[in-house]
């Protein structure tokens, strides 16, 4: 019964995620990327504060030594700190491939998580795990490659541009991949040594914000999103931080709290799902094109379910 409930939590998770990537999409199209990294993380410092005081035990330090509360500090700056420069990082990519392209690269986020979920938490990765998984990966490469008239459209572009773009792009989304992979590895850690998963979330965001505040003190474009010239932006601004609050704070939360039912490794490969539901949204809300190729990543990520899931 466990098992099930671990699979639901994940499975609520990915639909979030897969919501919340178009609200960002949508709203990093009139917004800066430094702006709202900033504002949506004092979105989730507040939201996932009133999470912890709601769910979490306020009480969770009082059974650790010294030793224990260094441990969870410092798995709390590593979990905030590189899953905030992996977003960065994501924007920047952005700025040098599109997203067809960056976004698959950062599912690769789950080869990372299994040495690490291995060597830190001794889990295992089974057969059938490991094939389930690079078939829901292949899939989502299937998913995100381009149509023949795209490919022509930048075969028109500057080779010498388009070459060091691409490199740097490619780079920098499979930098964010590893990183957020240490971010959720972090937080799983963090989790395993309080016992309370809402509080260790409020804490890694918390100090991710604090961080880019000091950082703001030196780029100041990254307290944009509170000018008062970027006034008639605070609706997508909002519409940011309440889709972080959803995402980084209530889904990572269920994310972790699957992972502790049902294993990180199982858990974050389920996740890898994630571009399937964001096609499917894409689809029904945004009424974007349908194409063929996605009912053949759809086989590809039934039979890998099947895999992890069955054998």
């Amino acid at each position: 019964m466990s098992e099930i409930i671990g699979f639901i939590l994940t499975i609520d998770a990915i639909f979030t995620w897969a919501l919340a990537s178009l609200v960002y999409k949508w709203g990093l199209g009139k917004t800066e990327p430094k702006a709202n990294i900033f504002f949506r993380l004092c979105c989730v410092s507040l939201s996932t504060f009133i999470i912890a005081l709601i769910f979490g035990n306020i009480f969770f330090l009082s059974h650790m030594d010294s030793t224990g509360i260094f441990l969870f500090i410092l798995t709390s700056i590593i979990s905030g700190l590189s899953v905030t420069i992996g977003d960065l990082f994501y924007y920047k990519s952005l700025k040098k491939i599109d997203a067809s392209r960056a976004y698959p690269l950062t599912q690769l986020s789950l080869i990372f998580v299994y040495p690490f979920s291995f060597i830190i938490f001794q889990e295992v990765v089974t057969p059938s795990i490991l094939f389930g998984g690079l078939l829901i990966l292949s899939s989502v490469f299937i998913l995100s490659s381009k149509d023949k008239s795209e490919k022509i459209t930048m075969k028109r572009s500057l080779k010498d541009k388009m070459s060091e773009d691409l490199i740097i792009g490619v780079l920098l989304a499979i930098a964010t991949a590893f990183l957020w992979a240490i971010s959720y590895v972090s937080y799983n850690q963090a989790r395993i040594l309080t016992g309370d998963i809402f509080y260790s979330n409020f804490v890694r965001i918390f100090i991710a914000a604090m961080s880019i505040a000091l950082l703001g003190l030196f780029q100041r474009d990254y307290y944009d999103g509170f000018k008062k010239e970027n006034k008639k932006y605070l609706k997508y601004f909002f519409a940011i931080g309440i889709a972080g609050s959803l995402s980084l704070g209530l889904a990572d939360a269920l994310f972790i709290k699957a992972a502790e039912i049902n294993g990180l490794v199982l858990t974050s490969t389920i996740t890898a799902n994630t571009p399937m539901v964001q096609q499917i949204l894409s689809i029904i809300l945004l009424k974007e094109k349908f194409r063929k190729r996605f009912l053949v990543a759809v086989g590809l990520i039934i039979v890998g379910n099947y895999i992890i899931i069955f054998l």
